[in-house]
């Protein structure tokens, strides 16, 4: 709808219908329901599964962001030399961590060891972080992404098509820079670096 930005149109993703238009896309059978038996159901359900994990952990989307209170943790699980009397747990979900707030303030004097983020701070710690969205929250622009990489990984286990799976493959990778670029723009930081460029190319021109 016009002047509607993309986060009040979108529909839940769907993983069936993702599936089964990979299915189509490739010339095989399309299945019923979650978990068929069939193997195009298990060779779509794995590259689905995989195109998921993968695409989150590509990019800081503002879709799969979201910010957690962390935990303290006993001071034997926190092996930091520097830091040995604060230990916070970072969520075992997450894909990157962005940010580190103290309170509200964004801090960088921190270390993490494992799956522990030590700090000077011995409370209110929280993390800026990315995680697997839920299927309502994806971009339809990701959502396509993964489509690709399911037909690719369909193309590969049932069709043994090699070569059309690597140039599905390459063209995910292309949407994908531009689906970046896209989402982006909703980050206030990149679209002043983006207004700031394009003064000084208008006064270049002046």
């Amino acid at each position: 709808m016009p002047g509607h930005d993309d986060a009040a149109i979108l529909a839940a993703m769907d993983k069936l219908t993702i599936i089964n238009n990979a299915l189509v896309a490739t010339g095989n059978e399309t299945v019923n329901v979650l978990n068929d038996p069939s193997d195009e159901y298990r060779a779509a359900n794995t590259a689905f599964d995989r195109a998921v994990r993968f695409l989150a952990s590509r990019h800081t989307w503002p879709f799969a962001m979201t910010t957690e209170a962390l935990t303290r943790v006993p001071d034997a699980d926190n092996k930091s030399r520097k830091y040995s009397k604060n230990g916070f747990r970072l969520p075992p979900d997450m894909f990157h961590l962005k940010e580190v707030y103290h309170g509200t303030h964004i801090f960088t004097d921190y270390e993490i060891i494992g799956d522990v983020l030590s700090c000077c701070y011995d409370s209110e710690i929280y993390a800026a972080v990315v995680k697997a969205p839920a299927d309502a929250n994806w971009h339809p622009m990701a959502e396509e992404i993964i489509t690709r990489y399911v037909e690719a990984g369909c193309l590969r286990s049932l069709n043994e098509d090699f070569r059309e799976a690597t140039a599905r493959e390459a063209g995910a990778e292309a949407l994908l820079e531009e689906t970046r670029t896209h989402v982006d723009q909703q980050n206030p930081a990149r679209n002043m670096y983006k207004s700031k460029i394009a003064d000084a190319r208008r006064r270049r021109r002046v």
